[in-house]
Parts: C-alpha cells; sequence; structure tokens
C-alpha cells in the first residue's frame, strides 16, 4: 500500500519521500520540516464536552469530532503528519491498570497496583482487559473517520521502564533498585510479553488500513515498522542501572521492532546519551531540553554534533526564531525541525529558507 493524498494533506505522498529520505541519512537540500499553522476557516460549533472525565477521553464519536475540528482548522507544511496527536498514546497508558485509573480534562493518573509488593499478573493488558475494548472501540472509530482524510497514530501500552515506577510507586520503586535491581529487572522482563501482545493487537488493527507506521505523536511516518520509546526514570538512575534495566527493555524492543526512536529528556538523562548510541537500533534522538533549561538552540550545540556524528537521526522542537540557527549549523540528512508560524504563507516561507539557509554555516560555532 503506497501513500495517497489526504483532504488535510494533499501533498502527503511529496512527505513520505522526504520522510523515508530522513530515515536513510540520505543527501537533501533541507531537513523534513514540522510546521502547523492555523488556517482561516471557522469550524462548526463543537458538541457539548463530557462531564464525566472517562469519557471525555474515550467518547469514540467525541473523540473523533474534537479531533476533525482540530485537523480541519490546521494547516500541515513540509512533512508535518495530520493525525492523532498524543490522544491515543495517552489512551494507551491505560492498559491493564484495573479500575483505579483516574482522568482529568489534562492527564490520566494510574494507580500504584504494585503496592504490596511486585507481581507482574497485577498488570494485565491482555483480552479480558476493559481498557482494550474501549480503546479498541475509539480506534476504530478514527480509522472510519480518517478514510482519505488524516492518518490515525498507534497506540501502545506505557514503556515498561516508566510504568514499573508509577505501579510501584515512585519512591518504593527507587528503594528497589537500590536494593535487589535483578529483581525490577526480572519483573519488567516478566511484563514485556503482555506489553508485546497489547501493542502488536492494536498494530493488526490499523496495519491494513493505513500505509506506513504512524505515530501521532510527535508525528511520525515510516515505511516499515517503528518504535518510540523513552525514559523519563532515568535521570533518577546510574549509568549501571541504565544498563541493567533500561536498556534491558530496549534490547528486547529491538527484537520487536529493530527501528527505534528515543525520546531524551532533560538534563538528567544526557549522561546516559553514549549508552543509547551504543545500541544500533537507536536510530532517532528526539531531545527536549525540559522545564526551565534554555530552548533548543545555540546551548546544546555540542550534543547535536554528538548525534549526528555518531550517524543518527535527529528531532528538535525549536521557537520559529532558532529555526535558521539549526538549518544552518546542523548537517540536514536525518534531521527535523518542528515549528510552528502564524499562518500558512509564513509556513511556506520558511520551508523555502530552508532551502537557502541549509548548511551555510556548519563551520561555525
Amino acid at each position: 500500500m503506497e501513500p495517497q493524498p489526504l483532504l488535510f494533506k494533499p501533498d502527503w505522498p511529496r512527505a513520505c519521500r522526504r520522510w523515508r529520505a530522513f530515515w536513510n541519512l540520505e543527501p537533501v537540500d533541507r531537513p523534513c520540516l514540522d510546521i502547523t499553522a492555523p488556517l482561516p476557516v471557522e469550524p462548526p460549533p463543537p458538541s457539548a464536552c463530557p462531564e464525566d472525565m472517562e469519557a471525555f477521553w474515550f467518547d469514540a464519536d467525541f473523540t473523533a469530532e474534537r479531533l476533525v475540528r482540530q485537523l480541519g482548522a490546521t494547516y500541515y507544511a513540509g512533512e508535518s503528519v495530520p493525525a492523532d496527536g498524543a490522544h491515543l498514546i495517552m489512551l494507551g497508558w491505560t492498559l491493564g491498570c484495573g479500575p483505579e485509573v483516574r482522568f482529568t480534562r489534562e492527564t490520566i493518573w494510574l494507580p500504584e497496583l504494585m503496592r504490596e509488593g511486585q507481581d507482574a499478573s497485577l498488570w494485565n493488558p491482555g483480552t479480558g482487559d476493559p481498557w482494550r475494548k474501549k480503546l479498541g472501540s475509539v480506534l476504530r472509530r478514527l480509522l472510519e473517520e480518517a478514510k482519505g482524510r488524516f492518518l490515525v497514530g498507534y497506540p501502545c501500552p506505557m514503556v515498561l521502564n516508566d510504568l514499573l515506577p508509577l505501579l510501584l510507586g515512585s519512591q518504593m520503586f527507587l528503594m528497589e533498585m537500590a536494593e535487589d535491581i535483578e529483581r525490577c529487572r526480572r519483573t519488567l522482563i516478566e511484563m514485556a510479553a503482555p506489553w508485546h501482545e497489547a501493542a502488536g493487537y492494536f498494530r493488526e488493527i490499523i496495519r491494513e488500513r493505513q500505509a506506513g507506521h504512524v505515530w501521532g505523536w510527535p508525528g511520525l511516518w515510516h515505511s516499515e515498522p517503528v518504535a518510540i520509546t523513552q525514559s523519563d526514570m532515568s535521570c533518577m538512575i546510574s549509568g549501571e542501572m541504565f544498563d541493567r534495566f533500561v536498556l534491558a527493555e530496549l534490547d528486547i524492543l529491538a527484537e520487536h521492532s529493530p527501528i527505534i526512536w528515543y525520546h531524551l529528556d532533560g538534563p538528567g538523562a544526557v549522561r546516559h546519551l553514549p549508552r543509547l548510541l551504543s545500541r544500533p537500533y537507536i536510530r532517532a534522538i528526539q531531545w527536549v531540553p525540559g522545564s526551565g533549561n534554555p530552548d533548543n538552540g545555540p546551548a546544546y550545540l555540542d550534543l547535536y554534533r554528538q548525534v549526528q556524528a555518531a550517524g543518527r537521526c535527529l528531532d528538535l522542537s525549536a521557537g520559529p526564531d532558532n529555526i535558521e540557527f539549526l538549518i544552518r549549523r546542523l548537517n540536514p540528512e536525518g534531521l527535523v525541525l518542528r515549528t510552528w508560524a502564524a499562518s500558512p504563507e509564513e509556513a511556506d516561507e520558511l520551508i523555502d529558507n530552508a532551502v537557502k539557509w541549509c548548511g551555510s554555516h556548519l563551520r561555525r560555532n
């Protein structure tokens, strides 16, 4: 199945050619650019928002209507992906977590299922999980709505190295890691099989109905299966613990998805970058500076060049004021920059300028 033009992204086949070049580190005249801008349209009035917070997240009709309103009012320039954002990914967090999951408008809170001890069977995202059925209903509704119009991203459970601290409680988890890291590692490995079964279940729902592999957040496309992952908890552990715990999960994930995109978040996680770059299956690094730190731009030039020198793709979000700096100083091959514009015209102008700026100051600090 080949990518086709979409109502909300008529040049989608062209964008996919750019995404192929990105993943293959092919020579290009500019980096991939994910630029969104508001369209001068007046969307129809929305339906009443559900008062129940679970329905706010899981009502399939409300979710589809809200997404279509958002997509229809957005201009997707360059290689931006007209998809569902983080919504389906966050719904995947509920999988296996039981009836005590709590919802707010902003996020989803998971219960401490294992507070009485590490029992991997307490987390069960299998066929009897009611959240699986509810998520499946939302996913199928979006796929019906998406035909010829937009794309639907992959949902899956939260990555295990971040899920386990939530299910145990952060304090207990860190104590367990300090006292018996092998027990934590065994629990994570025991949870891997049901994790991959659940992820595969939803992947199959989408596979025959959509060309390529899509992640609504951060907005990725690949012609082959690609996994996105992270380790927010890695800022709290040593390099040795990272090797024995986080890399254990990544090695298992790579057996199922040999192409991995990794979300590196905050200065506390930077010390693990050499370990990540030691794994050939880590094909892309997304660097997020974290709250209270300088935005992507001059402050992190050495980090960007470390990733590019290792032959990996680099994924950066930055304000419009820093895009020229990044384009001039980084190799365009395997680079995606994400930003926004005030109008479609400004977005298109930025894409034109990117070709002029590309690589022109690579040797400057």
